[in-house]
Parts: C-alpha cells; structure tokens; sequence
C-alpha cells in the first residue's frame, strides 16, 4: 500500500509550461489519493510547485532538507513537517526511508542522483518499494535509451530494467507504482490523462 510517495525534481522549472502543468497534475492525483509527498523541502523550482499545489488542495507534505540548506531562502515554510538532517546522503537515505514509493519528474544532477540511489536499492534488495519516472514531454527519453543500451551491453540485468515504472501521465503512473512488483514485467505506458 503507498501511502507517502517521495518525488524527485528539479529546483527549477525548466523551460517548459508543461513540467510545470505536471507537477500540478501529479500533486491533483496525490491529494485525491491521499498519499503524502516527501520531497527535498525547498520552495523553489518544480520542487515548490509541487509542494505549494498540495498545500493549497490540504494535502499532507514533507520535506527533508540538509542543515546546509535550510535558509529561509531555499527552505518551504508551510509544510506539514519539516524533517532536517545533517547532510545530502543523509537525506536520501531518510527520503528513503520515509517513503513507500518514489517518482522522479525533470530535474538536474541532484535529481538524478536521488533517482538512481533509490532504483540502486530496489536492485540491490535494500528495499522492495518501487521506482518510476514521471517522463514529461519525453524528457527521460534519452536516459531510457541509454539503459537500454546498458542492457544490451550486459551491465543491467532486463529483469531491473523492466521494474522501472515509467509514464507520461502522473494517474497512470501512480497506478503502475501500486501495481508494481520486484522483477515485474515492463510497465511503459504513453496515454496521456
């Protein structure tokens, strides 16, 4: 049962109106689920949309943010709790630890580094809670092709690429992560909603 998703994304927007739209979307599906965000807690960039669209619905969020980063500045001051640690791996790790699932929408390098240390440990067997993509305007599409060649090249096993969960709507994707399995079949899905 997911009951807190965290979600991975950018601390900017982006240069598309559409990532913002998602995050909107994707925070409509969570408050109407009822399952919690856990996020990065900052106020900025998809990362505060996200945050502020289910404040504003009164949905349920938290934020686990590095002491090194939580100025008033970066940090989001209205959420439901504010969890602060003593640096990024420690941050991942309760992120982790908080969560029954996790989703990573466009971002950078951070965003990226949270993604993978989350999949790493499903791999790994750390933890059985699923993985997905939030693949906005095919902006994971690159990325996909490339652990495809991972696969092919015999660095990734298909069995752990099939478990990555990876839509570009945010209902059908949530649905996937629900549904989602260790070792389950490929859950690719491109309708839009």
């Amino acid at each position: 049962m997911i009951k807190r998703i965290a979600v991975f994304c950018g601390s900017r927007k982006g240069t598309k109106d559409a990532y913002e739209l998602a995050a909107k979307r994707l925070a409509k599906i969570l408050v109407e689920g009822e399952i919690e965000l856990v996020f990065g807690g900052g106020r900025v960039g998809l990362m505060g949309i996200l945050a502020d669209s289910i404040i504003t619905q009164g949905g349920k969020v938290t934020g686990v943010i590095p002491t090194g980063l939580s100025t008033r500045e970066v940090v989001h001051q209205n959420l439901t709790e504010l969890v602060t640690v003593s640096d990024m791996h420690e941050r991942k790790a309760k992120m982790l630890d908080l969560a029954d699932a996790f989703i990573a929408m466009p971002g950078g390098i951070g965003t990226m580094d949270e993604f993978f240390e989350a999949w790493t440990w499903y791999q790994l067997g750390i933890h059985e809670k699923p993985v997905g993509l939030l693949n906005v305007e095919g902006y994971f599409d690159s990325l996909t092709n490339y652990l495809h060649t991972m696969v092919d090249q015999d660095f990734l096993a298909e069995e752990h690429f099939k478990s990555l969960c990876t839509s570009d709507c945010p209902k059908a994707l949530i649905h996937k992560l629900k549904l989602s399995k260790r070792a389950s079949k490929s859950v690719w899905v491109t309708d839009s909603n």
